[in-house]
């Protein structure tokens, strides 16, 4: 019988369940973002002074995500290639996910996998309902959307464990194996890091709203309504796609996101073949990425 987990918002993070800082190269590139004297030389030197870092976002920066028209080998033409702004983004997500200091490698293979076809989705539902969303806030959100499962995998693996058993053995979505449970929901976890790090809103949104019943949730009048909703759709299709849902959840969750596109079944169908297609660049991604 699993203990009941039990959360203080105001302790989390900072007594029991601790974490570091996020590593100085965090802090450094914000800085000088802010300062407006952009030495790319110098942002080149503070990321590479993180060689593990630095090979993680290259293999980002080459990744089908982007589609850059060469292979980028170093980091300054990625800069050019990107912006300053994006490349932080970048280095700030993966700062993220590797102080959370995950051991499991294959937990942390399944994050990757869906984080990074979350992110293929929603940018290409973004590009075709939403183009103008600042896809560089797009890449960042989805990748991180979410780390409340990351710590529930550090804190609670116990716990991550009949979580995810029980969403295979039931074909469920995680949320509805949280609900089940009673325990807190990955999403408030994702919050509650969001703050602990002084994370940029959209990622915390990101975090907060992705599942199912956050699509229908979504407030049109809300200035972040159309991004909240491409997060939604991006995780879902991922999901979707995949053999992890029963039939009648699959149907379920296509049917909705098919009401929230206001598409026909017909379109839908079109719409996932290109998804599944997506599933081959995530499978080429994770080769490499690992």
């Amino acid at each position: 019988m699993l203990e009941p987990v039990k959360i203080d918002p105001r302790t989390f993070l900072r007594e029991h369940c601790t974490l570091p800082s996020l590593p100085g190269v965090v802090n450094e590139l914000q800085r000088v973002i802010q300062s407006g004297n952009v030495d790319t030389n110098k942002v080149a030197e503070l990321i590479s002074s993180e060689p593990a870092l630095l090979a993680q976002a290259l293999k980002i920066v080459n990744s089908a995500y982007y589609g850059l028209p060469r292979e980028i080998g170093d980091v300054r033409f990625a800069i050019a290639f990107l912006g300053l702004n994006e490349i932080y983004r970048m280095v700030l997500s993966l700062s993220v996910i590797n102080s959370l200091a995950i051991n499991r490698e294959a937990d942390l293979d399944d994050f990757w996998s869906h984080s990074f076809y979350a992110a293929l989705c929603t940018k290409y539902v973004a590009n075709q309902y939403e183009p103008q969303l600042p896809p560089e806030e797009l890449w960042s959100a989805a990748i991180l959307h979410d780390i409340g499962k990351l710590v529930y995998l550090k804190f609670f693996p116990e716990h991550y464990k009949a979580l995810k058993d029980f969403s295979k053995e039931q074909g469920c979505l995680f949320s509805e194996a949280e609900s089940h449970f009673s325990m807190p929901s990955s999403a408030f976890l994702g919050t509650l890091l969001c703050d602990h790090w002084r994370l940029p809103e959209k990622i915390r949104n990101a975090c907060e709203f992705h599942s199912l019943s956050d699509l229908s949730a979504v407030e049109e009048n809300s200035s972040s309504a159309h991004f909240r909703r491409m997060i939604c759709l991006g995780n879902l299709l991922a999901i979707v796609s995949t053999d992890d849902l029963s039939g009648a959840n699959k149907q379920e969750v296509s049917t909705k996101v098919q009401t929230a596109l206001n598409i026909t079944e017909a379109d839908f169908l079109t719409m996932m073949g290109d998804i599944y297609e997506l599933r081959i660049e995530v499978e080429r991604f994770m080769g490499q990425f690992h």
